[in-house]
């Protein structure tokens, strides 16, 4: 409870947290940031220290306001008439969920959107967004139209987004990072990046994160604590 309490104040002070997944699904530790606060230092640092795929996750709510589908629901349009896709399309992952996979963006006023000032720009842009969705109080068809002219697809930032049911429903990092979110009461959306191993090639290994974390004053935490707290946090409603 603690060590959770800790991963709310480091996401609210703009600072990383590092969450494990269970060994038995992915076993991987991924790198978590609000994108509230996202800048390009953090990109670098994501780029530089995790080294795997720079992701934004939004809620399930956030996604259906803003009209943006999981890709493999896209895919399936192209099913009837296009026999690769339709072969290759995959509604599951190895460890039995569905991907969290929607479109990819870049902000309209980036160049090639891959730069870390440029992605730190979409993913801030986009925070905005859901923030304003977020509040009732704002105009939420401006804020729908807002979007839809300051961004473009395909990009550099890949979309994930989480199930409507959270942990309840589907425990990957897209969830775990959303629900820290939800506890934090703060706007539903992530940037979040695995850390891999340049020396073994693989996933970096959990030794090796918490080893991480001690020299960079990071919080790390783990996916049964935190299903734990989110099946307390549900009774409690």
């Amino acid at each position: 409870m603690t060590r959770i309490s800790e991963a709310i104040t480091s996401l609210k002070n703009g600072n990383f947290v590092l969450i494990h997944d269970d060994d038995g699904r992915e076993d991987e530790v991924d790198m978590v940031v609000s994108s509230k606060n996202i800048s390009p230092k953090h990109i670098a640092t994501m780029r530089k220290d995790a080294g795997g795929l720079i992701c934004t996750a939004i809620s399930k709510e956030i996604a259906t306001k803003l009209g943006l589908p999981f890709i493999y629901d896209v895919l399936n349009i192209f099913g009837p008439t296009n026999q690769t896709i339709s072969s290759i399309n995959s509604n599951s992952s190895p460890y039995g969920d569905r991907p969290s996979f929607s479109i990819t963006l870049n902000h309209i006023n980036t160049y090639t959107g891959i730069t870390d000032r440029d992605r730190a720009l979409t993913i801030s842009s986009l925070a905005n967004i859901c923030d304003d969705l977020s509040d009732y109080q704002k105009d939420q068809k401006a804020t729908i139209e807002k979007f839809r002219s300051n961004f473009r697809t395909p990009g550099h930032v890949p979309i994930l987004i989480s199930s409507k049911g959270l942990l309840n429903e589907r425990k990957g990092h897209t969830e775990m990072s959303i629900f820290l979110t939800k506890i934090a009461n703060m706007t539903n959306v992530t940037t979040i990046c695995e850390m891999l191993d340049p020396h073994s090639y693989k996933a970096l290994s959990y030794k090796d994160a918490v080893e991480y974390a001690k020299e960079n004053n990071l919080v790390i935490i783990e996916a049964k604590d935190l299903i734990t707290y989110a099946e307390s946090f549900e009774k409690q409603r």
